[in-house]
C-alpha cells in the first residue's frame, strides 16, 4: 500500500501534468467551448485536489495514531 506522501506526490504531480497539456491544447482551441470547459472542468480541480491531499494526510495521521493506541506501531 503506498504510503499517504506517496499518494499525495502522485496527486500534486498529476495536477501539473495536466495543467502543462492543458496549456498546450489552448494555445490551438481557443473558442467559447474551451473556456468553458477549463471553468467547469479544469479549475475546479486544483481546489479539490488540495482538498483530498489535505483528506489524504488527516487519514495518514489518524491511521497512525491508531496504530499507536492499538499498540502496533
Amino acid at each position: 500500500m503506498a504510503s499517504h506522501a506517496t499518494c499525495n506526490a502522485a496527486l500534486i504531480d498529476a495536477l501539473k501534468q495536466l495543467r502543462a497539456r492543458w496549456s498546450r491544447v489552448r494555445d490551438t482551441w481557443q473558442d467559447d467551448a474551451a473556456m468553458k470547459f477549463e471553468r467547469e472542468v479544469i479549475d475546479p480541480l486544483e481546489p479539490a485536489i488540495a482538498r483530498a491531499v489535505r483528506a489524504i494526510e488527516q487519514a495518514g495521521e489518524l491511521m497512525h495514531q491508531a496504530k499507536r493506541e492499538c499498540g502496533d506501531d
